[in-house]
């Protein structure tokens, strides 16, 4: 994959072979200097920049795709740096747990309009595409169609899926048609728990052992795997978290666990049809240990057990890890734009619909405009949070949307809090 070189106001953002996102800061006088520069002269400085050696290795390889995304005006990141692109509506689960609950009673938005949201998603100036829905590979061999498509347009995909892949006759094949593209950075395999417990999250038997081989060959591929999991009340003890870790080092994926938030299908769940902070707790403080046992990534909200490092910042002025709203957006099938999956049904009347994408150059001016956005942006954490030594640390604040459908505010405290 081609590396990719952003200036922005507060200096370089750098996505490198493997898709991953660094941030190296510049002062604004050495920004002002290089954006003053004549095209051939500024390209030129940016690809020899003494900062980037570590980054993009050589850092002066031509085909290194350089932007320049300076605007002084811009209270946010001039760009956003990734999208999630819920392409497909349909799927052939029907968890109680999902996010988007009704995205799946609704039909595709056919191939020219897609194509319109890929190229307008291209034109936002992002590095990163996540193609998800509902369950992408129901599209079985069209997905290698857009995944063209993307590759066209300088984009890094991740790709979602339950894994249960049962319209693909030859999984193995189909895998290997997969890794040929080389655009394909992260590849997310959904696995809850053991046999037991994802069989009964997901209302199928069988589907625990479709995810697992599914995962198993994408990983033989050499496809860059992650288990995702979400935590179910019953899922959130030491025996699931074991399991999945001892899942991920045996076929050599990462690991990432969220826990059910209160929107979607799970809307208007109380607290005892959740995970307790107290069994969290203990599920996060073994899955600490296991990451070193394992030495496999695993990453998860409230990783303030391990004594890891600082989150990375993309947005000095707006430094938290998770994504929404601030480096990244969610867009639907039908061009909604909200900060993240799980704000598409956060309550009545759509609170977090930040805009829709219908004409060239939409998504770029609801990025920097939206008051939607400005206000998602704008809310501050809790005066718990900002003081809790934690805090952009190895914590980003937990969950906007949770603390909202749980406490009434992006502001509150996300009720997963144990520190």
């Amino acid at each position: 994959m081609v590396p990719r070189i952003r200036l922005d106001n507060q200096g370089f953002l750098v996505q490198n072979r493997e898709g991953r996102l660094t941030r190296i800061d510049l002062d604004g006088e050495e920004v002002k200097s290089i954006e003053q520069m004549p095209d051939q002269d500024k390209a030129s400085c940016i690809r020899h920049h003494r900062m980037l050696a570590d980054q993009i290795e050589p850092s002066h390889e031509p085909g290194a795709r350089i932007d320049i995304a300076v605007d002084w005006s811009a209270a946010c990141l001039t760009r956003p740096l990734r999208i999630y692109y819920n392409i497909e509506p349909a799927c052939d689960l029907a968890c109680p747990f999902c996010g988007p609950r009704k995205l799946g009673r609704q039909d595709c938005a056919g191939e020219k309009f897609e194509e319109f949201i890929l190229r307008e998603i291209a034109e936002s100036g992002i590095f990163q595409v996540q193609l998800t829905g509902g369950e992408v590979f129901l599209r079985g061999e069209k997905l290698f169609a857009t995944l063209a498509t993307c590759r066209s347009l300088g984009l890094a995909v991740l790709l979602a899926t339950n894994g249960l892949w049962s319209n693909i006759d030859d999984k193995p094949a189909f895998v290997k048609r997969l890794a040929r593209f080389d655009n394909i950075v992260e590849f997310k395999v959904s696995i809850d728990g053991d046999r037991e417990c994802h069989d009964r999250a997901r209302g199928r038997a069988g589907s625990y052992a479709a995810a697992v081989e599914t995962a198993r060959i994408a990983s033989e591929c050499g496809l860059p795997t992650r288990i995702n999991a979400t935590i179910l009340r019953d899922s959130c003890g030491e025996r699931h978290i074991e399991h999945l870790a001892g899942l991920a080092k045996q076929i050599g994926a990462s690991l990432q666990t969220v826990p059910e938030r209160a929107c979607g299908r799970s809307l208007g769940k109380q607290p005892a049809g959740l995970p307790s902070a107290e069994n969290l707790l203990r599920y996060t403080a073994r899955a600490s240990r296991l990451r070193m046992e394992y030495a496999i990534p695993i990453s998860f909200n409230f990783d303030i057990l391990g004594g890891g490092g600082q989150l990375p910042v993309y947005d000095r002025n707006s430094p938290f890890s998770c994504g929404a709203g601030l480096w990244g957006l969610t867009v639907t099938h039908t061009g909604e734009v909200y900060p993240c999956g799980f704000a598409i049904e956060a309550g009545e009347g759509a609170p977090f619909l930040s805009g829709a994408v219908r004409q060239p150059g939409d998504l770029s001016r609801i990025w920097l405009n939206s008051p939607a956005l400005r206000d998602w942006r704008q809310a501050e954490k809790s005066d718990k949070c900002r003081s809790c030594p934690h805090y952009r640390r190895t914590c980003w604040g937990g969950c906007k949307v949770h603390a909202f459908m749980m406490n009434g505010s992006l502001s509150a405290c996300d009720p997963y809090c144990f520190a």
